[in-house]
């Protein structure tokens, strides 16, 4: 049975790769009613993953086939995508980020949507983690403090208006599916979370992002509405550590991967005890839906911070009318988000829900 429903799992990833019309779970399941199948379904998987990386790089300028294998282990709910020669997102590439961790996104949903919880999908590069490749990139965590030693947090809230390379256009990080824009709803969120750790907690919060209604001359938009990596930059205009990380890289989207940067660099030179970012998901397939909490998988201290978070959201949402069995996930996933990586006190990222789905 279980390799039966591994079998589903698989077809159901690798007709969403093959085709934007999501394949139904009664198309899966008459296709993986031959257990013979498992080994080929798994062979599929491997190629649309590799199309998928293809077309990633070609997208950066770069042509080459790299080779893709898939191992899935469902009593540990664990897939393992190991990528072979050819590709090694490194330091310029945010470790491969922006990519990684969508497509990790998409094969624990169609695999959920076929019946196998896959929570952990963790990439290795020719049989590596990404940080042993690059061990010296990893910020050494400080010592742990008590709960009631906590004065600081940290509250970053999405992303806001990024400038492009060359043409210095700006836009915003993140897609409007429903009209809904993420880069100025998540702040708002970031508001009242501030008040109640100042008011329930004690805490003194900072914030990435500015809230100023004022124009940045710049661009001409409002600070409010801008990455936090400009608010950095005003506040410290000789701290380009901080703020202007990738000078020479030749990605239009730098200033974005800079960005990704910024926060934690902050959340470093201020000190804080935790780093809480808040975002709202996205999926191609509308009827994702849910609240997760992401930690970094080399930082995995960190998870119990994420149950928590996830343990109180379960209990505040589902006490609301009509919220009764919205979906909250029992506990945090590994990921490898910057934010959470660079950032060397306890630091989570939380997705609210999903604003592809009405």
């Amino acid at each position: 049975m279980k390799g039966l429903k591994l079998a589903t799992a698989v077809v159901a990833c690798s007709l969403f790769l093959v085709s934007p019309v999501l394949a139904s779970r009664a198309e899966a399941s008459r296709a993986a009613e031959d257990p013979d199948t498992y080994a080929e379904l798994l062979a599929l998987l491997e190629r649309e993953i590799g199309a998928q990386l293809t077309r990633h790089l070609q997208e950066e300028g770069r042509l080459r086939q790299v080779t893709v294998s898939v191992a899935v282990d469902p009593q540990k709910r664990r897939m393992v995508v190991d990528f072979g020669p050819g590709y090694l997102p490194g330091d310029e590439q945010n470790y491969g980020e922006l990519f990684l961790i969508p497509l990790a996104a998409d094969l624990r949903h169609y695999s959920d949507q076929a019946g196998l919880e896959i929570l952990d999908v963790e990439f290795l590069f020719q049989g590596k983690p990404i940080d042993a490749h690059f061990p010296e990139d990893r910020p050494m965590p400080r010592a742990a403090k008590s709960r009631s030693a906590h004065t600081q947090a940290l509250v970053s809230s999405s992303h806001g208006y990024i400038a492009l390379h060359p043409s210095r256009a700006w836009e915003f990080q993140r897609p409007v599916p429903l009209g809904l824009q993420e880069d100025v709803l998540s702040p708002t969120y970031g508001d009242e979370l501030q008040d109640l750790l100042e008011q329930r907690s004690g805490l003194v919060v900072h914030r990435a992002r500015s809230r100023s209604k004022d124009p940045h001359p710049e661009s001409g938009h409002s600070w409010e509405q801008m990455s936090s990596r400009y608010h950095l930059k005003a506040l410290f205009p000789e701290r380009a550590d901080i703020w202007n990380e990738l000078p020479n890289s030749p990605s239009s989207d730098r200033e974005v991967k800079e960005d990704i940067r910024a926060r934690p660099n902050y959340a470093n030179h201020l000190g804080v005890d935790i780093m809480l970012s808040l975002h709202t998901n996205g999926n191609p397939a509308p009827g994702v839906r849910g609240a997760e909490v992401y930690h970094h998988r080399t930082k995995p201290e960190d998870k119990a911070l994420g149950d928590s978070i996830l343990c109180g959201m379960r209990e505040v949402i589902h006490a609301q009318p009509g919220y009764e069995s919205f979906p909250v996930r029992a506990e945090s996933v590994a990921e490898g988000h910057g934010e959470n990586r660079i950032g060397t006190m306890p630091s989570v990222i939380v997705e609210t829900a999903y604003h592809s789905n009405p």
